[in-house]
C-alpha cells in the first residue's frame, strides 16, 4: 500500500469514527455541579454553590468533609438538597468507580440510608453512546447501576444527556432516566421513564 493510500485510509477511519458515535470527550466535575467548567481534563474538587432547576428548588454546595457513620471514613462530598411537598430531600455525592462517576453516598429518604459505590453521573473521558456498568449497593441492597451516553458534544463545556438506570440483585429494572446537564447550570432536564 502505497503512502497517499495509507494517507486516505486514515483520513477515511476519522471521519467514519468521528460520524458514527466515536468522538470522545472529558466530562468534568463542574457539569455536575454548575461551577465554572476549565480547560484542563482534571477532575477536582471545586467550590460549588448553585441553585438550580426550573422552579430553584434544588440546590448544591461544597466540598465539604463528611464522616461515614459505619466505615468512619472521612471523605470530600457535594450536599445536594430538593425542597419538596414532603420536606428537604438531601443527598451526599462524591468521586466514585476509579473517578469514572459521581455517586451517592448518602440519602435522605425513607429514614436515611448509605450507598456504596454509587454512580449517578458521568465523569472523565467518556465515549458518545458508551454504555458502562458499575455494581454497588443502596441501604444494604446490592444495585446494577447502567449509564449510557446519548449526546456527547466536543468540548469539556458542551451539554451532555444521558440514560441512567438501576436494577436490582435479580436483574429487575427499578428505576430509568434521562438526565441533561448544561454548562453553568447543573442539572438542567429530566425525563423520568
Amino acid at each position: 500500500m502505497g503512502r497517499s493510500s495509507v494517507i486516505i485510509l486514515s483520513l477515511l477511519i476519522l471521519i467514519f469514527s468521528n460520524t458514527n458515535g466515536f468522538c470522545e470527550r472529558f466530562i468534568p466535575l463542574e457539569l455536575f455541579t454548575g461551577g465554572e467548567i476549565r480547560d484542563d481534563n482534571e477532575i477536582r474538587f471545586t467550590i460549588a454553590n448553585k441553585v438550580f432547576g426550573s422552579k430553584k428548588r434544588k440546590k448544591i454546595t461544597g466540598p465539604e468533609n463528611w464522616t461515614n457513620p459505619i466505615s468512619g471514613k472521612n471523605i470530600k462530598v457535594y450536599r445536594r438538597t430538593r425542597a419538596g411537598q414532603s420536606g428537604l430531600k438531601t443527598q451526599l455525592f462524591t468521586i466514585t468507580n476509579n473517578g469514572q462517576c459521581m455517586g451517592r453516598v448518602w440519602d435522605s429518604r425513607r429514614g436515611g440510608k448509605l450507598i456504596e459505590n454509587g454512580c449517578k453521573f458521568p465523569l472523565g473521558i467518556w465515549k458518545k453512546n458508551e454504555k458502562r456498568t458499575f455494581l454497588g449497593s443502596s441501604g444494604g441492597k446490592p444495585r446494577k447501576i447502567e449509564i449510557k451516553i446519548l449526546k456527547l458534544g466536543k468540548k469539556n463545556n458542551s451539554k451532555l444527556i444521558f440514560n441512567w438506570k438501576l436494577y436490582d440483585a435479580s436483574d429487575k429494572l427499578i428505576d430509568n432516566n434521562d438526565y441533561t446537564f448544561s454548562p453553568g447550570k447543573a442539572m438542567s432536564a429530566l425525563i423520568d421513564r
